[in-house]
């Protein structure tokens, strides 16, 4: 059984499947979840309501996670960032971290561990 949080997460990908099963592991751990389909619906969503964390995937049209980041930044949102992507070359886990990233998580080698990281996250930053 898992313990109720108060954590409100965003997540953000333009897979809908990804949307959904990342939403229900998240979910069934205990965290509030809300989703974007964009980087625009993302920043739209940041603008009307507080987040303790964003997990935003690196590849996405239009804005990529990257991007979404440093405008995230610019707009002075000091919200926590976990990247979780299939891209898990060196170039991109590097490019994550000096941009701000928190955490870089690999959908194929980490996804079902996602909970517990949120989890240690949310410890470090509270």
């Amino acid at each position: 059984m898992n313990i109720p949080t108060e954590d409100s997460i965003l997540l953000v990908d333009d897979e809908v499947i990804t949307l959904k099963i990342t939403r229900k592991l998240l979910v069934d751990s205990g965290y509030n979840v809300s989703i974007a389909k964009s980087s625009s619906e993302a920043m739209e969503q940041l603008a009307n309501q507080r987040f303790d964390l964003v997990i935003v995937d690196v590849s996405m049209p239009s804005i990529s996670g990257f991007d979404l980041i440093q405008l995230m930044q610019s707009f002075n949102y000091t919200v926590p960032v976990i990247f979780l992507s299939n891209n898990d070359n060196e170039w991109t886990k590097e490019e994550a971290k000096n941009i701000g990233a928190l955490r870089f998580v690999s959908k194929e080698k980490e996804f079902n561990f996602l909970p517990s990281i949120v989890k240690e996250i949310l410890e470090r930053v509270n």
